[in-house]
């Protein structure tokens, strides 16, 4: 476990010589409903070198705690606001712009606070599939989180756990954070908690609930705001009390060579399962739901283990077997035997072959017909409780093509540990019910347009799922300390172009890697003629490489959309934001917040803007004013990244480089007391010092 500091309850504004402003405070009358501008009677004109003015504001918090507490920040006015196209050459006469966004619940001193902007939700992720099971005294949950006003190492103050089982509780507060190494080499943080389950009714299922304190703004709990369940956007979990063995748990094992299903034997006890083994996992399927009918009172086989003998085993359709309460789970007899414990297709489709919810782990799924169906279990829109989870699994294409319905209808998807190069055979398809959530996968030629979340990841491109047609829409989408590199001649890495609302969008810690062609960019986040709205769009602590970042653009259309988000402490070859000036019409000022680059802090642009630019102002992609701490260079004098192994585009590395600063860099610090998470995807530690520099990946 990671630990870290208690943060203060007040920040103060920073003392001199530490790039503070030291300007007076500022007389603001009013804070406008954007929360963005506000009004200041004859204000000054603040130039690019000037000394900004500065207002406190007063803002609800949590402490590491999850007690209430008032937080003290400083608010800088950054520039008078210009006029709309085609009057952008001059000024309005009292109206003037914030470097961070005034919420609906701060306080101004001096000013009437108008802003309707509510504070940022959390966007967060369970590392920790639906429907486990607790078989100990404990049950482990983990919960992956990304905010605006992550500080302190962490993203929010502290996560409170709350466990039931619909008369009994428990409650666990937690503020340090936790991290590891998962299967792909990647590291993310993420809070965890060891709930006592002794008080729960054993052989319950029992529902794990949250409530996220934010350093800045109002508490989230995930049962009263966040999706109902069952869903793969952000909601409650459930999982079995089986602390006592009351459940009750069938085994059956299959040895495709010696296995015999006349004589095959499903029992409580494993060894005795074990003497009898079964030739095929449809008829041990089977023998386990007579065996939870005769034993259990349930007819299905639900909470039953069918342990695979090392050989290959062919997939045939056991649907008939249900389990519908609970999982039923498919495993290596041998967990060491991963590579050698094969489930395959066998070139037949067998479509609709699972049960609802069926879990597979430490084995390898090996592809062999061209265009076979493997693992479906039929999942709509109507039947969401439907589920898949694939834990420790080793996908194997053995040469055949690519075909995404491979892995097809299988609703709710959680892919833990998971290795190989599938290359599409497992998230496209995105027409149908597929939700999937990767954690800790490597998978590095995987198109992921059915991927809602992926955290400590290493994918081939991913982006929010647009296409909605047979899925749920995405609301909180969260890429935290993933890779994605994407080798295909000018493709993105990263691509967000469907609504994002108040649930929110975070890519955060990531590297987002162009390879094969820097025409298109490495990541577009609402961008390129994109005229859905986006709010709470977080970019915070990741390098872009070999391409640009384009940003919240409103470059087309004739009505205003509204476009807001927090980019921080990014590192990118260029930055481009578009806004009325671009497009030539007047009413294309929805995103103005990017533009003025509102919220953003501390961002390297290694080579300034497409358009060459390699400082801010009105017409430039850059935006209009840079942020605090912003650096910028230029296409003729490039800002020093020294990348200890590029290999993006431009480079001929062919992909998957290192992307650690090396001794001479030019990269920006983020500011003491400022840092979002205490590691990086390389588990190096980000100091809180002011040490820590911008980018995914810290100095080794």
């Amino acid at each position: 476990m990671l630990g870290v500091g208690i943060a203060t309850t007040t920040l103060r504004r920073p003392k001199a010589g530490t790039g503070a402003p030291q300007a007076p405070a500022t007389p603001l009358t009013a804070i406008a409903a954007s929360g963005w501008q506000a009004t200041w009677p004859a204000p000054p004109t603040i130039g690019p070198t000037d000394a900004r003015p500065w207002v406190n504001v007063f803002r609800p918090g949590f402490t590491a705690a999850g007690q209430p507490t008032t937080v003290t920040e400083t608010v800088q006015v950054t520039t008078r606001l210009r006029r709309a196209y085609p009057d952008q050459a001059s000024l309005t006469a009292d109206q003037v712009v914030l470097s961070d966004f005034i919420h609906a619940g701060d306080t101004v001193p001096g000013a009437a606070n108008g802003s309707t902007l509510p504070y940022p939700r959390p966007i967060c992720c369970w590392l920790t599939p639906d429907l486990e099971r607790a078989t100990g005294p404990t049950f482990t949950a983990r919960l992956a989180v990304a905010h605006a006003y992550a500080r302190n190492g962490r993203p929010v103050a502290a996560v409170t756990f709350i466990a039931s089982d619909g008369v009994n509780s428990v409650t666990r507060t937690v503020s340090a954070m936790s991290a590891r190494a998962w299967a792909s080499g990647l590291w993310a943080p993420y809070f965890e908690v060891a709930l006592d389950t002794t008080t729960l009714a054993a052989g319950a299922i029992c529902t794990l609930d949250a409530i996220v304190h934010p350093w800045v703004g109002t508490a989230f709990q995930v049962s009263a705001e966040g999706a109902a369940y069952p869903s793969i956007n952000f909601t409650v979990l459930k999982f079995l009390n089986d602390r006592t063995g009351s459940y009750g748990t069938a085994y059956a094992y299959v040895n495709a060579t010696t296995g015999n299903n006349a004589t095959g034997v499903a029992s409580g006890s494993a060894s005795a399962a074990a003497a009898a083994p079964f030739l095929t996992v449809a008829a041990a399927a089977a023998a386990i739901k007579t065996f939870n009918t005769a034993t259990f009172g349930r007819s299905e086989a639900a909470g039953g283990v069918i342990r695979l003998v090392a050989g290959v085993h062919a997939h045939a359709s056991f649907a008939t077997a249900t389990a519908n309460a609970f999982p039923l789970v498919i495993e290596a007899a041998d967990p060491a035997a991963k590579a050698t414990t094969i489930y395959t297709d066998n070139g037949v489709n067998v479509s609709g072959g699972l049960p609802g919810k069926v879990k597979l782990r430490n084995l390898t799924l090996r592809k062999v017909g061209a265009s076979a169906i493997l693992l479906d279990n039929v999942a709509g829109i109507a039947t969401l409780d439907r589920m898949l989870v694939l834990e420790n699994v080793a996908f194997d294409r053995a040469g055949t093509a690519a075909y995404g319905a491979w892995i097809y209808r299988t609703g709710r998807c959680w892919m833990v540990d998971c290795t190989g190069d599938p290359a599409g055979s497992v998230a496209m398809f995105n027409t149908v019910t597929k939700e999937i959530t990767l954690i800790g996968c490597s998978l590095p030629g995987q198109t992921t347009t059915a991927v809602y979340n992926a955290v400590a990841s290493v994918v081939g491109w991913a982006g929010d799922v647009a296409n909605t047609t047979g899925m749920e829409a995405p609301a909180g989408q969260l890429f935290h300390h993933c890779v994605m590199s994407n080798a295909v001649v000018n493709n993105k890495a990263f691509l967000a172009g469907s609504t994002i609302g108040a649930a929110g969008l975070a890519v955060v810690g990531c590297v987002l890697e162009a390879v094969a062609g820097n025409t298109a960019p490495a990541a577009a986040i609402s961008a390129d003629g994109v005229v859905s709205p986006a709010q709470n769009v977080l970019c915070i602590g990741t390098t872009a490489a070999g391409s640009r970042l384009n940003w919240l653009y409103e470059d087309t259309g004739t009505a205003v959309v509204a476009k807001s988000g927090w980019l921080r402490f990014c590192v990118m070859p260029y930055r481009n934001t578009k806004s009325d000036v671009f497009a030539q019409n007047g009413a294309l000022t929805g995103n103005w917040p990017a533009a003025f680059n509102v919220g953003s802090r501390a961002n390297a642009a290694v080579l300034g803007d497409n358009a060459g630019a390699s400082s801010c102002g009105v017409g430039r992609w850059l935006g209009e004013v840079a942020a605090a701490g912003d650096v910028s260079g230029s296409s003729a004098a490039p800002l020093e990244t020294r990348w200890l192994d590029d290999r993006s585009f431009g480079t001929g590395g062919g992909g998957m480089g290192d992307y650690t600063p090396g001794p001479g860099h030019a990269l920006p610090r983020i500011p003491p007391g400022m840092a979002p998470y205490p590691v990086d995807q390389m588990g190096r530690a980000l100091i809180d010092d002011g040490s820590a520099v911008a980018g995914a990946i810290q100095p080794a």
